[in-house]
């Protein structure tokens, strides 16, 4: 079997991407937190690093995720 071209294996991680940041920007917050799960996993896996202040979608992306209070209610909540 034929190994994937770098083109393929580009567009899949791009397609994953795309779907985290959807998760990223969902109004349901349970998406929102899973979100932030799979995007740090993702980043950690690619050996991703940036600081928030040098761009400005972290700076969105950031300003987007729940508050700490809104985080709290979450823990506190059962699934419906």
């Amino acid at each position: 079997m034929a190994r994937a071209s770098e083109d393929f294996l580009g567009s899949i991680h791009a397609l994953v991407g795309e779907e985290i940041r959807d998760m990223l920007q969902d109004v349901d917050p349970r998406q929102r937190r899973e979100g932030v799960q799979l995007a740090l996993k993702f980043l950690k896996d690619n050996n991703i690093t940036a600081q928030i202040e040098a761009s400005e979608p972290l700076a969105n992306i950031a300003s987007s995720l729940p508050s700490a209070a809104e985080l709290e209610k979450l823990m506190s909540m059962t699934p419906d």
